[in-house]
C-alpha cells in the first residue's frame, strides 16, 4: 500500500461535505465500512490507489486533485503514477475511471512469464493492445494467442482470463457499460 500525504484524508472529508454526502452514504458507495472511511478521513490509514480512485469517482472529483493543487494540467511523472501490484501482475493506472470520462479507465500492465489473470467478468468492453510478449487470451470456450502489436476487443460480460507465455506488457482500455 502506498502511503499518501495525511492531507488526503482531510481533502476527502472536505469534498464529501461540499457534496452533502454523509460518511455512511459515501462508505456504502465505495464499499467500505464506516469505520474504515473515518480512519481514512482522519489520516489514520491511507486508502489504496484503487480505493482512492473510487472515492474520487463517487465524489466527482479528479483523483490527481487529492495529490496536487494544479487542476488545469495533469502531469504525473513516471514514479508518481499510481500502480497496483499483485503476485499475478503489475498495473499502472494511466487514467482512472472519471479522469477522462465516467465510463473509461486506462491501465498499462506487465505480467511475467507463467503469470496469469484468473477467470473473471466485468461490465462493459475492453480493448487490449499487446506492447511486448506473447500470451493466451481465453474467452468463453475459445483461446486466442496474442503477440506484440495485436489488439483484442471484447465484451467483459463473458468469462475471460489471460496466461503469459512470455513476459508481457499491455495497454488496456476499459469502457464501462451502464
Amino acid at each position: 500500500m502506498r502511503h499518501l500525504p495525511i492531507e488526503v484524508g482531510s481533502k476527502i472529508r472536505e469534498i464529501r461535505k461540499k457534496t452533502s454526502l454523509s460518511m455512511k452514504e459515501l462508505s456504502e458507495k465505495i464499499g467500505v465500512s464506516l469505520l474504515t472511511l473515518q480512519r481514512i478521513e482522519t489520516g489514520k490509514v491511507s486508502p489504496s490507489v484503487v480505493l482512492l480512485s473510487e472515492i474520487a469517482y463517487q465524489l466527482h472529483y479528479p483523483l490527481h486533485s487529492f495529490l496536487t493543487e494544479e487542476r488545469s494540467v495533469i502531469l504525473l511523472k513516471g514514479k508518481a503514477q499510481p500502480f497496483i501490484k499483485s503476485h499475478k501482475l503489475k498495473l499502472k493506472v494511466l487514467a482512472h475511471r472519471g479522469a477522462l470520462d465516467d465510463n473509461i479507465s486506462i491501465t498499462l500492465g506487465e505480467a511475467k512469464k507463467g503469470e496469469f489473470i484468473s477467470k473473471h467478468k466485468n461490465r462493459g468492453y475492453e480493448l487490449t493492445y499487446i506492447i511486448k510478449g506473447k500470451n493466451i487470451f481465453n474467452y468463453g470456450n475459445k483461446k486466442y494467442e496474442l503477440s506484440a502489436g495485436d489488439v483484442i476487443y471484447h465484451e467483459g460480460k463473458d468469462w475471460h482470463s489471460v496466461f503469459a507465455i512470455e513476459p508481457t506488457e499491455f495497454l488496456n482500455i476499459h469502457f464501462l457499460k451502464k
